[in-house]
């Protein structure tokens, strides 16, 4: 099977995806910051009586937070999140997640099945590590786009 043909009938729920690491909309952004530390994940979900209400993600710390001015630590994480995030889905095919990621800037989604239970998050990261043990001869084997590089050294 060919690579475009693959991304297309493989499924979201064949990759490696994270299970849900999640807090209350009441926990604080630090409480999410340093549950994002303690569990080494690049976002948290916002979880309220079992139904998904929102994702904070590394960027959202940083525009949000650390940037001046930004919100409390103190304050709640929903104070931060981005409510009503997108999602994917199990039986969503690998080539909807990369147009779902790469037209919303998505580094992170959270990851539910057909009856929108939810099942994790999945990460580009993720999704690259299983596309290069699967085609390990294209994902390594990818020439460089010559348009993204200056045409000068850098330094002295």
């Amino acid at each position: 099977m060919d690579f475009r043909s693959y991304l297309e009938t493989e499924r979201v729920g064949r990759v490696d995806y994270r299970p849900p690491v999640w807090v209350a909309p009441a926990a604080t952004v630090a409480e999410a910051i340093d549950l994002m530390r303690r569990q080494a994940v690049g976002c948290v979900l916002v979880v309220d009586q079992g139904r998904l209400v929102g994702i904070v993600t590394e960027r959202d710390v940083l525009r949000k937070v650390l940037a001046r001015g930004g919100a409390d630590p103190a304050a709640p994480v929903t104070a931060i999140m981005t409510a009503d995030p997108m999602v994917v889905r199990t039986n969503d095919s690998l080539g909807s997640l990369f147009r779902c990621m790469f037209e919303g800037g998505f580094r992170h989604l959270p990851v539910l099945d057909d009856n929108d239970g939810l099942r994790g998050t999945i990460s580009i990261q993720r999704v690259i590590r299983f596309l290069a043990d699967q085609f390990p001869q294209i994902v390594y084997n990818i020439p460089p786009v010559p348009e993204r590089f200056g045409n000068f050294r850098d330094g002295a």
